[in-house]
């Protein structure tokens, strides 16, 4: 029988995969920074590769569902920025840089919406470090800017939402912040 890590949608991810992901950072070129798997951080290394991993399939089964597919406009893999990972937490950040299919589904889900006019103002009032120019000028780039940051929120409150209602972990690959494992030492 097959060990199995999660199941996403019904379809079972197995620990083998988990294993593959976690053998591929532990022979990276980052392999000397990650903690030894027999400890505490080690074990939690696991669950976030397994949250990885089910987040991934979230997205591939919801695209799925809804004929999404990835375009030349999602671009190839991009580094994750400290604001976005503020913004949507981590593990949405890192499956939005590194997949295109996770660009072209927030796309789909979430279109664009422009800030009201006055929520622009105040941004540029209270950024003038950042937008030196006249508001005229700066408003594009602004915009662009709050819309954006307003989009990857609502997809990473989707997408967590998605997450809570097609996965189910299997024991040894609970979330790292879950109290229930004897590892939990993140916390939101």
């Amino acid at each position: 029988m097959t060990a199995v890590a999660a199941w996403v949608a019904g379809r079972p991810i197995t620990a083998a995969v988990v294993d593959q992901r976690l053998a591929a950072l532990r022979s990276g070129p980052l392999a000397a920074r990650l903690p030894h798997p027999e400890t505490a951080e080690g074990r939690n290394l696991r669950r976030w590769v397994c949250q990885a991993i089910v987040t991934e399939a979230v997205v591939r089964h919801e695209a799925a569902a809804r004929g999404v597919t990835a375009t030349a406009q999602d671009g190839p893999p991009r580094p994750v920025t400290l604001a976005q990972a503020l913004r949507t937490g981590g593990m949405t950040a890192a499956v939005l840089a590194a997949d295109p299919l996770a660009r072209a589904l927030r796309r789909h889900v979430l279109p664009p919406s422009t800030p009201p006019e006055p929520e622009l103002h105040a941004y540029f009032s209270r950024n003038r470090d950042r937008y030196p120019g006249p508001y005229p000028e700066e408003r594009p780039r602004i915009a662009a800017t709050l819309t954006a940051a307003a989009a990857e929120r609502a997809f990473a409150q989707w997408l967590d939402q998605r997450c809570a209602d097609l996965v189910r972990l299997a024991p040894g690959y609970e979330h790292p912040a879950d109290p229930a494992h004897p590892d939990a030492t993140h916390h939101h």
